[in-house]
């Protein structure tokens, strides 16, 4: 909403107030208009508060609201296979239902692909319900499944496993395995807007709480800690040690609606674990299987079912488990050696989220 447009409510909301209502109270016949117009106040606020002179994203001003409804059926799963150079999507029970690939995702080779590296990653579902996918140079958007409209250059080239949106639009994307301990923040029409770090590298998963603090992975080598990120001064407020599981690595995460946090690991407990928000660490449950191995990407759907697809041999170079389990453990769907190489990127069309995707309007 425009800075005119927010005045002109303000306005509004102020006369009515002191002049009445006809047929009714303030409350009544302007609510609406005035709770409308000082949520987005609130959130220009923040948005100016936290990024400081001559950096302020204006997501509304590079993505207009008025565009063609997304292609992507509720309740669908989209993965990202690296070495496969292709996005697959899928139904809920997990069956493929088409693949696409596009010249940013690399080269498609027969199985097991290309290096990892090169591959298509990371994987977000902005506020129009459009399908952002991070390749190596790239930014690529689809509306619908092989319907690209347009790709934008990211800050540097390199391998992106995870992407969020936060509560403003802004885009948040770690690095990888073996990668630095960058985090690139851009606005949402992919205007980079300042690269901070943290002081541990190897950074793969990233997620947020609805206020927009986010909460950010890193291997470390082994020695893996989440971190909780102040998102207007990007200090770091909290640190969980995540090494008292005894697993080997962190990959993907998934803040919970009650605060918890679901962590794919790799080595150790070979699944994805829930984790207290908070430190000191606490384990609230394991979410595993037979034949699991190295789970690396991890989302939810509104239910909060549990959506991971496993690198079993820790190179992505045998095919993929998916699954999904309840929030009690249970697996309700699978599908079993799969044909991606190297999931990533994990999501499911028309999951509202507690944070890690923009609002879909």
């Amino acid at each position: 909403m425009s800075p005119r447009c927010l005045h002109a409510l303000s306005c509004l909301c102020l006369a009515l107030a002191l002049t009445g209502c006809p047929g009714g109270g303030v409350d009544t016949c302007a609510g609406d208009l005035c709770q409308e117009a000082g949520a987005a106040q609130d959130a220009a606020a923040d948005q100016r508060g936290g990024d400081g002179p001559g950096e302020v994203g204006a997501p509304d001003s590079v993505q207009p609201d008025t565009v063609k409804a997304p292609g992507f059926k509720k309740g669908n799963v989209y993965v990202a296979g690296s070495r496969n150079a292709e996005v697959f999507e899928l139904s809920p029970a997990l069956n493929v239902l088409s693949r696409w690939t596009h010249p940013s995702f690399g080269k498609v080779l027969p199985a097991p692909g290309q290096p990892l590296s090169q591959g298509p990653a990371g994987m977000a579902f902005n506020k129009h319900g459009y399908l952002v996918v991070a390749g190596v140079k790239d930014f690529c958007v689809f509306s619908a499944p092989k319907v690209v409209e347009g790709c934008y250059p990211k800050v540097k080239k390199q391998p992106t496993e995870n992407i969020i949106f936060d509560h403003l639009g802004n885009v948040y994307t770690t690095t990888s395995t073996g990668g630095t301990n960058e985090v690139h923040k851009y606005d949402a029409g992919f205007k980079f807007i300042k690269t901070f770090s943290i002081k541990t590298g190897e950074l793969t998963g990233i997620t947020c709480d609805p206020k927009g603090d986010l909460y950010i992975a890193s291997q470390d080598k082994g020695k893996g800690h989440v971190y909780k990120v102040d998102r207007k001064t990007l200090a770091v407020l909290d640190t969980i040690d995540v090494t008292l599981a005894g697993v080997g690595s962190l990959e993907g995460l998934q803040y919970l609606k009650d605060g918890s946090i679901l962590v794919a690991t790799f080595g150790g407990s070979q699944g994805v674990l829930r984790i207290k928000g908070t430190s000191p660490f606490t384990l609230v449950r394991t979410f595993t299987a037979t034949g699991i191995h190295g789970p690396v990407s991890v989302t939810i759907d509104t239910n909060e079912n549990i959506y991971t697809a496993d690198y079993e041999n820790g190179s992505g170079t045998a095919p993929a488990d998916l699954l999904v389990f309840d929030p009690a453990g249970k697996v309700i769907a699978q599908h079993k050696a799969s044909p991606v190489y190297g999931p990533f990127g994990m999501v499911v069309a028309g999951a509202v989220l507690p944070c890690g995707a923009f609002r879909i309007k």
